[in-house]
């Protein structure tokens, strides 16, 4: 079931409560609606609170990977040219904290009672920290507003930028304080609310990330302490309820409920409440109109090893890795996350121009004449959280599929990371291991699955590193990494590359028509009967040519187009300039233009 209760009151509720979603610096009066009304109806109570969840609880984030190497994306912070109020939700992020302070000041005043009381604290108290956490992270200090203002009182709202230490302070306080009261679990018609797993994982996350360079560039070894100490007791107190790995990689966002193992905290969805991502991911040839989501560049494509853990140019792998067949023996995450050229994906109901269970990323491979523009452009698609049974093929094509944005893999993985850089490299190999087993890589006579033995600090963490680009791919975290470790810089200067795969002659004399659907079906019924085998690199050859092309903007087959240029200010965003002239108290951030703050303080 589908947080019933969440789903249903958020309708009232955005009516309800819209006199008092404005800016924390606006003057409108909060107490339009009547605190006696709303705090002796628990449904109303919960109301508010589900309104909080509305505002806060993240969702799929179709764009974050278009600020990585994995995928294309021409944003001008890749090619450092974002202008100034471009970027960020600075306001979006005060409306939310307005409603949850005023939650924490009135919940009191009514006749719900103490216990209820204290669990809708509790969740209030942690989407406090999530969203400043989100601001932090993204502006550095912001102002601490821990209180409902008075919004004729001039003075009192202009509020000043509270250094990057005190918000983390609040942070913790409030992550510590939630943990006190919030629930190991719900009823199932409650499930996707807060409990204390989430706010225990997601502290071991706000430590990893304020231990990284972007906070610290000195690297003090005792914040790494903390976020191992955290993520450590996240992992322990997560293991004591249930949680761990789920058995199926692929598989894992297709279970919904108390019954997925993996899953810590998560944003629900249903077909009344979807979202569209499935139409952007799947491939344009069943009729999505999308072609736009998550492209794989060639460079994911490479991170990816072979079936027994070994990098693809590692001469010491069992298997032997073929540019042309590039999909043969590799990681099996490979196949759930990248659909190829003559792949078997399976999607339900296909439009007509799809034929078989084979996916093509060919120019023109639906029907003649048809825009290459719509035909990914890195001849990849994704399939990661892709649901196959789901009826497709129209433009509008809703999921239900929820989004999952703390899984147990990012605890391990976070307690790994904090562990080599506490030089505690057992920790750190047992979680690498873990993470490759569930994959399905070969355990190898060492039992490393593909690791290399004795690796130092620096080693193991570019291991640590590459496999949360592996495992988490697609899910907004490897732009969270490399700002936070500042890895941006070693992109600049390069560029994505995907593949433009042409049809050969050999193709088009596949059938007696000219047409590209009638070649292909010929080829599609070799495939599947087994007398064409594409797997062969001299068979896949004989119909298809591959250019290697540039990503980026202004890039071709070519010509390699302008190369990322991540700039250093880019760690941490400019306040918008109408926030700034709200409040005259405000300090715009160092590196912008007019900026005096300094975000590591």
């Amino acid at each position: 079931m589908k947080a019933k209760n969440i789903s249903k009151i958020w309708i009232l509720c955005s009516l309800l409560f819209l006199q008092c979603s404005e800016d924390v610096l606006d003057k409108k009066d909060l107490g339009a609606i009547s605190s006696d009304v709303i705090w002796n109806d628990p449904h109303l109570a919960e109301g508010f609170l589900n309104n909080i969840y509305l505002g806060a609880l993240p969702g799929w984030d179709v764009n974050a990977s278009r600020l990585t190497d994995d995928a294309q994306g021409p944003d001008a912070l890749m090619y450092g040219e974002a202008s100034p109020n471009s970027q960020g939700r600075y306001s979006g992020s005060y409306n939310t904290i307005k409603d949850i302070n005023l939650l924490l000041r009135d919940v009191g005043t009514g006749s719900i009672s103490i216990e209820d009381q204290d669990i809708m604290k509790a969740q209030a108290l942690f989407f406090r920290a999530y969203l400043y956490f989100r601001l932090v992270s993204t502006y550095g200090g912001v102002p601490l507003v821990l209180e409902v203002k008075d919004q004729t009182d001039v003075t009192a709202l202009q509020v000043p930028r509270n250094k990057t230490t005190e918000c983390m302070t609040q942070i913790l306080l409030d992550l510590d304080a939630a943990m006190v009261d919030l629930p190991d679990s719900y009823d199932s018609a409650d499930y996707g609310r807060i409990t204390k797993g989430a706010a225990m994982a997601f502290k071991g996350r706000v430590l990893l990330h304020y231990a990284s360079e972007q906070f610290d560039p000195a690297q003090d070894k005792g914040r790494w302490q903390a976020a191992y100490d955290a993520n450590s007791a996240a992992k322990t107190y997560l293991e004591s309820i249930g949680k761990g790995l789920h058995p199926d990689y692929a598989g894992l966002w297709f279970e919904e409920g108390a019954s997925n193992v993996e899953a810590i905290m998560v944003r629900n969805y249903s077909l009344d409440r979807p979202h569209n991502r499935e139409a952007g991911c799947r491939p344009f040839i069943v009729g999505t109109n999308g072609e736009s989501y998550d492209k794989p560049t060639l460079q994911l494509v490479d991170a990816f090893p072979m079936k027994d853990g070994k990098a693809i140019d590692d001469p010491t792998s069992a298997y032997t890795y073929d540019p042309t067949a590039l999909w043969l023996d590799r990681d099996p995450r490979f196949e759930a996350t990248i659909a190829w050229n003559g792949s078997v994906w399976p999607l339900n109901n296909p439009a007509p121009n799809r034929t078989s269970d084979l996916e093509w990323t060919f120019q023109e491979s639906a029907i003649e004449g048809q825009a290459n523009s719509r035909i990914t452009a890195t001849s990849f698609n994704c399939r990661k959280a892709v649901d196959g049974t789901l009826e497709g093929g129209a433009a509008s094509l809703s999921s239900p599929t929820d989004w999952i944005e703390i899984r147990f893999a990012e605890v391990l993985l976070n307690l790994a990371e904090a562990a080599n850089e506490i030089s505690n490299s057992v920790v750190a190999y047992e979680v690498l291991t873990q993470i490759r087993s569930r994959a399905g890589i070969d355990a190898g006579g060492d039992n490393l699955y593909g690791l290399q033995a004795g690796m130092d600090q620096g080693q193991l963490r570019d291991a640590i590193i590459l496999e949360r680009r592996l495992e988490l791919v697609f899910e907004g975290k490897r732009s969270a990494d490399l700002r936070r470790r500042r890895m941006y810089e070693t992109l600049n200067g390069t560029h994505r590359f995907g593949y433009e795969i042409l049809r050969t002659a050999a193709f088009d004399a596949l059938s007696p028509t000219a047409e590209i659907l009638d070649d292909r079906k010929v080829l599609e019924a070799g495939v599947l009967d087994g007398s064409i085998d594409l797997n062969d690199p001299a068979v896949y050859n004989t119909y298809f040519t591959t250019n290697l092309r540039s990503l980026e903007r202004f890039g071709s087959v070519d010509a390699d187009g302008d190369p990322i240029n991540y700039l250093d200010n880019y760690y941490f965003y400019d306040i918008p300039q109408d926030d700034l002239n709200k409040n005259p108290s405000l300090q715009q951030t160092a590196g912008w233009p007019g900026g005096d703050f300094d975000p590591l303080q």
